[in-house]
């Protein structure tokens, strides 16, 4: 390879490098945007402004590395492949995603623009596009670059990768909530005080007063159903109440959990 196609070739891909490790620190920090970690110690307007700086760098020097394989002399990229995904002819998967994650990237970071258009729930669902984004990315890393053919490298774009999989999978609602429901179960027996609630499906007509009064321990599915909890912390107690004595069907009870047990006596 002449000298100035080689560096060209090592400009592209430390610079694509530098790209991918930037938009993996994008994607921890929005992680942590998302969950509220660190807002305790850090004003939010610091995280945030970390999270849109690295998108950005990590994004530009991702345009840079795919307008520097056009520099490439005879190369085999061209201007129709920076922008229309699989047409190249002899890497079209590997070149594909990259573009494609490139084009997903692009449009999130023009979705801040119309954040309030959109409304925040939206904004945020738009967003889980960005881990297809990442993992397409790292598809076109691993397919099409020529300096992770090393075993090393290989397993570090595959650590980044899983990392932000399973901390996405780690701090959704469901699981996120799981240690607080099992420290306050454990809270609430070892102080005696748990609150044990029973629904008699038969009287349960499925109004939703009560998921309204105690929307953490009722919700009402899709389907129609009633899905509650039913042990509650004691911090809690006053909304379930509530929510027995709103039930117009009187289908919800409520009992303490026993903490000592007396025999009968012998005759």
């Amino acid at each position: 390879m002449p000298v100035e196609l080689h560096a060209v070739h090592v400009v592209a891909g430390t610079v694509g490098f530098i790209s991918l490790g930037l938009l993996w620190l994008t994607m921890v920090w929005g992680t942590t945007l998302r969950v509220g970690w660190g807002l305790t110690r850090v004003r939010h307007q610091t995280l945030y402004g970390v999270h849109q700086t690295t998108m950005l760098l990590g994004l530009t020097l991702g345009v840079v590395h795919g307008l520097a394989q056009l520099a490439v002399p005879g190369g085999p990229v061209h201007l129709v492949d920076e922008w229309l995904p699989f047409a190249n002819g002899s890497d079209p998967l590997g070149i594909g995603c990259g573009v494609v994650a490139l084009e997903l990237l692009v449009a999130l970071a023009v979705s801040v623009l119309i954040q309030r258009r959109l409304g925040y729930h939206r904004w945020r669902m738009l967003h889980i596009a960005a881990y297809l984004a990442f993992t397409l990315l790292c598809v076109h890393v691993l397919s099409s670059g020529s300096e992770v053919r090393s075993l090393w490298a290989r397993l570090s774009i595959l650590a980044a990768w899983l990392s932000t999989l399973v901390l996405r999978l780690a701090t959704t609602h469901r699981v996120a909530s799981v240690p607080r429901r099992l420290a306050e179960r454990v809270d609430a027996r070892l102080r005696g005080r748990q609150v044990l609630v029973n629904v008699d499906p038969t009287r349960c007509v499925r109004f939703g007063f009560c998921e309204h009064e105690a929307p953490e321990i009722f919700q009402l599915r899709g389907d129609g159903r009633l899905t509650y909890r039913p042990s509650v912390p004691d911090r809690q107690v006053e909304q379930v109440i509530r929510a027995a004595r709103v039930c117009p069907a009187r289908a919800i009870a409520l009992s303490r959990a026993a903490t000592t047990m007396v025999m009968a006596a012998e005759r």
